[in-house]
């Protein structure tokens, strides 16, 4: 008997394991997103995959960040293909458990979503329809992407430095003040657009601008954020186009900078930020860079993907071409 049969032979039930892996689809549900929308509508949902000749297990997350923990141990057992329902901070989560495992590479992994959540703003850079039907069908399509991947450090209440991956965007100040503004609303499953436009209009009154010393790259920019949008998708906050020259997989991280902004000037910007038009706001600035190390005068508030991380942002980086995504992007669109 050779060595590889010796192998086969006494290790049965773990080769089996690795092949129902790699070939069926890890479907993992949050059934809080979208204020509990997600667990509604997953009958409906099952039933369409079942229906299309999907072959997947489910599992639900429970609390905060176990989706992180879900995708690692299932990648530990062999899956390499995971559907998403959920939000933007569900695919956040799985992001940060698939570059944080060490049992594959991330690039051997394949993302797809389904999205039923509040925000939504990743699916509008790559073009994926919020119709659960019409994005079942464009993942059995399977046209793919490698996305890069953004990573930020920074502290929270703790001596040490933390990480964070994300794969849409990071705000510093105003965002992320919205989003502190909403965290216990939506920790509680209960958040919807009606308290994105409450935060966002509670931050009008409290945010200010915060004097900084920005190394972007090579070049250090004093200055004074209101608000710092990095991202590598070009929507966020529930459909604002913040970062219009975003390009999701050119290595690459896309900046708009509110600087030394008055509350009038900010307000008098609105339509144009409603609109997309936020390129035609002369108090702000756009760049494009590999890194961005933040010097800040006092706390501000930060956010990664619509997820809280605190107020000591310190570097945000990014790791080009990591994440293999069903994605229907298209460049001229």
């Amino acid at each position: 008997m050779s060595e590889l049969a010796v192998i086969l032979y006494f290790h049965p039930r773990k080769r089996k394991q690795q092949i129902m892996g790699e070939t069926r689809w890890q479907v993992i549900l949050n059934p809080n997103a979208g204020g509990r929308q997600a667990e509604k509508d997953w009958p409906m949902i099952k039933e369409e995959l079942l229906k299309e000749g999907f072959n997947f297990e489910t599992e639900l997350t429970q609390h905060p960040l176990h989706a992180i923990q879900l995708v690692t141990q299932k990648i530990k057992e062999g899956y390499r293909k995971f559907i998403v329902i959920g939000g933007d901070g569900t695919l956040h989560e799985i992001a940060n458990g698939i570059m944080s495992q060490n049992f594959a590479k991330p690039d051997e992994i394949l993302l797809a979503m389904i999205s039923v959540g509040t925000g939504n703003d990743w699916i509008k850079t790559h073009q994926i329809s919020p119709n659960y039907i019409e994005a079942i069908q464009q993942i059995k399509t399977g046209n793919t992407i490698k996305q890069d991947v953004g990573k930020i450090v920074y502290k929270n209440g703790s001596p040490e430095p933390e990480i964070r991956y994300f794969i849409n965007s990071v705000g510093i100040g105003f965002d992320a003040r919205v989003v502190k503004y909403i965290l216990p609303r939506k920790l509680k499953g209960k958040s919807n657009k009606s308290d994105y436009i409450k935060g966002l209009i509670r931050s009008l009154f409290t945010n200010k601008n915060i004097k900084s010393l920005l190394q972007i790259d090579n070049e250090k920019v004093e200055t004074k954020i209101y608000n710092l949008t990095v991202g590598l998708c070009k929507f966020k906050g529930g459909g604002f186009k913040l970062l219009p020259n975003a390009i999701p997989d050119d290595g690459e991280l896309d900046i708009t900078l509110a600087s030394r902004i008055s509350k009038r000037k900010l307000i008098a910007s609105l339509p144009k930020i409603f609109g997309g038009r936020v390129e035609q706001i002369k108090y702000f600035d756009f760049f494009r860079v590999k890194e961005l190390i933040l010097d800040i005068s006092k706390p501000v508030c930060t956010e990664a993907d619509g997820e809280f991380l605190g107020h000591y942002p310190l570097q945000v980086s990014i790791i080009p071409n990591q994440l293999n995504i069903i994605s229907n992007y298209n460049p001229a669109k």
